[in-house]
């Protein structure tokens, strides 16, 4: 099986915060730990941050803990026609058919990516992701049935979309991270894809933290060190992610305004990219970007709990993490996969409104409350999310049919 070589796309690949690009970079060096030969294809645009259509980064070749990384220039027209369609979606504007194609067709994309793939990837496993990308649509439908897909689905417009369905009809497998998501993809497409869906692998995505956690923890100067060079607060939650009005932040940020308005003493850390200018500037809220990986798993640690009210999560990957410090979460009850893994660890509390949320706080202030519930979920993320159990589960997907 180790001779099969295996080539992931997708539009961006660099250590930046996001759940796709984090999903493929762990899952593509742990094969190639695993002595598979692996590469990814990916574009010249930085992160989600930055221009999709301008190349930031030299195109060529390098190589990434193991991983071949090629990369391509992106398409440089569409843009506004792409942010006009984006605009109505935000709207939630019905998007008729045209525009799905259109919105489609200039998302970030890569002529030169595509034909390299379609030239030299025969006999490899080819794998796309995520769904919503243009790059991932032509490319499933440029190889023709070659090419897999790893969607990282979950309820929104674009789900529902043409441009949608087809990318499943073409694909060779469809890989989905959790039952959730797969779930909700036999709902709405059950009926069109039959067995194709429904006997689909469910991988996850492996977990383990770059660090050994609890040794670091054991050594009160380095804590002693983090809280006094970010000047973290006595009591505090963590926001870990993209600050990103897609992600409920703007709920997250009016629900803890209105905690601390009520007497609330605890304030909120963002760790991650996005727009800054989304964070309050006033007492209660800080936020310290991107921090070196060590530093950033021992701020989590300190912290009460994590805070996730996106609603739109395929995995969420900081849940995992935080329960691996041993942290408990907070969710959002509209996130379906976000809730399943607070119901099936026990590990966090769902909410649905603001009297909720701050009643969650409460509990979760309660000296070592959350601890406790904490380490529900770290039990449950080494029993469910190791590399070994995933890696199985991926190639089990991966060679059937």
């Amino acid at each position: 099986m180790s001779n099969i070589p295996i080539t992931f796309v997708t539009p961006w690949y660099r250590s930046f915060a996001g759940g796709a690009e984090v999903a493929v970079r762990t899952l593509a060096e742990q094969l190639s730990k695993r002595g598979f030969y692996v590469q990814v294809l990916t574009t010249c645009c930085c992160s989600p941050f930055d221009n999709w259509w301008q190349n930031k980064l030299p195109s060529g070749v390098e190589k990434v803990n193991g991983v071949i990384v090629r990369r391509f220039p992106v398409k440089c027209q569409g843009e506004e026609i792409y942010h006009e369609i984006n605009h109505r979606i935000i709207q939630r504007l019905e998007i008729e058919e045209k525009s799905q194609r259109q919105f489609v067709e200039n998302s970030i994309n890569s002529e030169e990516l595509i034909n390299y793939a379609k030239n030299n990837t025969q006999g490899h496993l080819v794998i796309g992701i995520p769904y919503t990308q243009g790059l991932i649509y032509s490319l499933i439908q440029s190889l023709e049935g070659r090419a897999s897909i790893m969607p990282c689905f979950h309820d929104e417009p674009q789900f529902r979309w043409i441009t949608t369905a087809e990318m499943l009809g073409w694909s060779r497998h469809i890989f989905f991270l959790t039952e959730e998501e797969k779930s909700l993809a036999i709902k709405y497409y059950g009926n069109y894809f039959g067995r194709k869906i429904i006997e689909t692998a469910v991988i996850g995505v492996g977990v383990e933290l770059p660090i050994d956690i609890d040794s670091l923890l054991l050594n009160s100067s380095v804590v002693t060190r983090i809280t006094s060079c970010y000047h973290l607060p006595k009591k505090f939650f963590i926001y870990v992610g993209r600050k990103d009005i897609g992600k409920n932040i703007l709920t997250l940020i009016q629900f803890f305004k209105k905690y601390r308005a009520n007497g609330g003493e605890a304030n909120l850390v963002f760790l991650g990219g996005g727009d800054i200018n989304l964070v309050p500037l006033e007492d209660g809220f800080l936020d310290l970007g991107f921090v070196p990986e060590t530093d950033k798993y021992i701020i989590i640690s300190q912290a009460l709990a994590l805070i996730n009210l996106s609603q739109n999560e395929s995995f969420s990957l900081v849940l995992m993490e935080a329960w691996l410090c041993e942290i408990p979460v907070i969710v959002h009850e509209g996130g379906k996969v976000t809730t399943a893994h607070c119901r099936n660890t026990g590990g966090g509390i769902s909410i649905s409104s603001s009297e909720e949320f701050e009643a969650a706080l409460k509990v979760l202030s309660i000296k070592n409350k959350g601890k406790i519930i904490g380490r529900y979920g770290k039990r449950y993320v080494q029993r469910n999310y190791s590399w070994d159990c995933v890696i199985e589960s991926f190639l089990r997907g991966a060679y059937q049919g």
